[in-house]
């Protein structure tokens, strides 16, 4: 009889079906792999454990679960979510530029109005309002 593995942290909490879709293999070969039958390969664990730094340094910590992604930190997106990035990065520049016009337009108001500068305050144009009312 052979001697059964212990089996990968990899493994436990996902269903037999769920590996097999995950590693791309057969069912038999998952429910072995559960087991304890016969060990994944390092490959394979890495898959399942569905940390991305297994594919590239720079996802270390970022996993794929229940269909979203999650960062190191625990922020969920759906694949919505991401596609949609593109979209609002071009809003923020659209409205990034806006707000430029908009101080220029500002800017050259304020150059033409000089008057403006010139205008009483609120508590002394109440009072000039009187003065003018008595004559």
């Amino acid at each position: 009889m052979k001697k059964k593995r212990p089996v990968p942290d990899a493994l436990i909490g996902l269903s037999i079906k769920e590996i097999a879709r995950r590693a791309r293999v057969d069912p038999s070969t998952a429910r072995r792999w559960k087991r304890g039958e016969i060990m994944p390969s390092a490959g394979i664990l890495l898959v399942l454990e569905s940390d991305l730094g297994s594919f590239d340094p720079a996802w270390t910590g970022w996993t794929v679960r229940s269909g979203k992604l999650f960062s190191p930190e625990g922020f969920g997106c759906t694949p919505g979510d991401v596609r949609a990035l593109e979209i609002q990065w071009a809003q923020i520049k659209a409205y990034r530029r806006e707000v430029l016009v908009l101080r220029a337009d500002i800017d050259a108001l304020n150059n033409r109005a000089p008057w403006l500068d010139e205008q009483p305050a609120p508590e002394d144009f109440a009072s000039s309002q009187l003065k003018l009312t008595k004559i």
